[in-house]
């Protein structure tokens, strides 16, 4: 960037021939002049960062610089073969010092083609390959589609640029930005060796992370400051709504539900697995020909590899519940520590014949801001519940019963406990009163399939 706007002003001041003026079109007469268009028009500095911030791999980052000094340099051989100029304007720039500053710095020489529209199509088509890369939705990429649109409109409405200079710039721009992202194809996720995570829960900590820099952005420029502590800290409270309500998924998707036609519900059982409950909730289930999904703590699956084998035995599924369950920390922990706490456990958690788990549930349902990157190159999906038993809290196995059978319904996701963590009298009991409702209700205790789950 040093570089480029070296070369920028020494082109400026000594151009190849006399600078061409510029003309005015229609559009140019239709777009007011506008002051305020200078906020959008100096974001293009925090866009296209944007890109590369999403990037992971040295070279596709490497292949986005070469792009863009390709385009850097396109366009300053334009400027000094054929240097071009704004026509004047009967605007009073002492009015407006802001602006006044952009016009004594570039004198509104080189104009066309708008190297800032050029940029800022070049970064919102790699923007758009890399929120797809995220998995953020069609909202995602229509804001990036904005944005590149507003900045282009802002050169036009801080009179920058004339149309034809915008019009120029995003052809330049687009041209180099297809030739830049043939030539870097997008190459497939890394299935093992080391990974790095720059911004692991994708576009929605990055649309945080704008609302917060625009409050400050605004408030020299005159809004109030109560509304620049809202737009501040109102996105921490969403971070935290999403990280501690277990079935919101604004920063992991998470599955609170399965889609079934039939009578039938999704018995999930946490925290095993246990010597003294373990064998006897599998018989249980096996009076019931019922399945369910054990949720296992690596460390005591390694304690005890005789019952994960027993488990997958019978027919039921090992679902990932982290390594050493830490309830009170793991929303805290860096990204290292949250690999840490997936990989130790898939080797206690995997079946004799390779089988890993498919499904996760941090423990207590609370999530970590880095687990969404984690869970997909893992293959995990993020499982919460639809009926929450209370078991823990309980000491009588009727009220857990009761409260679990008044909620479920066809396509629930029932949540259960075994081991320690239980009281005596609830221990495996209450477990058995919920088989023994469901069976009278008629609904069957089954696994859903990937396609199943919403």
């Amino acid at each position: 960037m040093a570089a480029f706007f070296a070369a920028y002003f020494a082109i400026l001041h000594n151009p190849g021939s006399p600078p061409v003026e510029i003309p005015l079109t229609a559009p140019d007469r239709w777009i007011g002049f506008q002051p305020a268009a200078l906020i959008p028009y100096a974001s293009l500095w925090l866009y296209v960062m944007l890109p590369s911030s999403l990037m992971i791999r040295f070279r596709e980052l490497l292949g986005h610089t070469f792009g863009a000094a390709v385009l850097s340099v396109s366009g300053l051989a334009i400027f000094f073969i054929w240097p071009t100029t704004m026509p004047p304007v009967a605007i009073d720039w002492d009015a407006h010092p802001q602006i006044q500053f952009l016009k004594t710095i570039d004198a509104s020489g080189n104009a066309c083609p708008s190297l800032h529209v050029a940029f800022a199509v070049f970064s919102a088509c790699w923007l758009a390959r890399m929120l797809r890369r995220v998995g953020a939705g069609p909202a995602s990429q229509t804001i990036n589609i904005i944005w590149a649109v507003v900045i282009g409109y802002s050169t036009v409405a801080t009179r920058q640029h004339v149309a034809l200079d915008v019009l120029a710039g995003a052809l330049l721009g687009g041209l180099i930005a297809y030739a830049n992202l043939r030539l870097c194809p997008e190459a497939p996720e890394p299935t093992s060796g080391p990974r790095r995570i720059v911004l692991s829960s994708g576009f929605p900590l990055t649309y945080v992370a704008l609302i917060k820099i625009t409050g400050l952005v605004l408030w020299p420029f005159g809004l109030p400051l109560p509304w620049v502590c809202v737009l501040f800290f109102g996105p921490d409270l969403w971070v935290l709504y999403h990280v501690f309500v277990p079935g919101a998924s604004g920063l992991v998707r998470t599955f609170t539900r399965f889609e079934t036609r039939r009578p039938e519900v999704w018995l999930t059982i946490d925290d095993g697995p246990d010597e003294q409950d373990t064998p006897r909730i599998l018989d249980l289930l096996d009076r019931h020909e019922a399945r369910a999904t054990f949720f296992l703590v690596g460390e005591r699956a390694a304690r005890h590899p005789a019952l994960v084998a027993e488990i997958l035995r019978r027919g039921h599924e090992i679902g990932h519940h982290t390594h050493k369950h830490s309830c009170a920390t793991f929303w805290l922990k860096t990204p290292a520590r949250v690999h840490r706490e997936l990989d130790n456990a898939f080797p206690p958690l995997t079946s004799a014949e390779g089988v890993r788990p498919r499904r996760f549930r941090p423990p207590v349902g609370i999530k970590n801001i880095f687990l969404r990157d984690a869970l997909a190159k893992r293959g995990l999906a993020c499982v919460a519940w639809s009926v929450r038993s209370r078991d823990t809290f309980s000491r009588n196995p009727d009220n857990v019963a009761a409260r679990v059978l008044r909620q479920a319904r066809p396509g629930s996701i029932l949540l259960m406990h075994e081991g320690a963590s239980l009281h005596n009298r609830v221990r495996v009991t209450a477990i058995a009163r919920v088989l023994d409702g469901l069976s009278a209700r008629g609904l069957r205790c089954v696994i859903p399939t990937d396609a199943q789950l919403k």
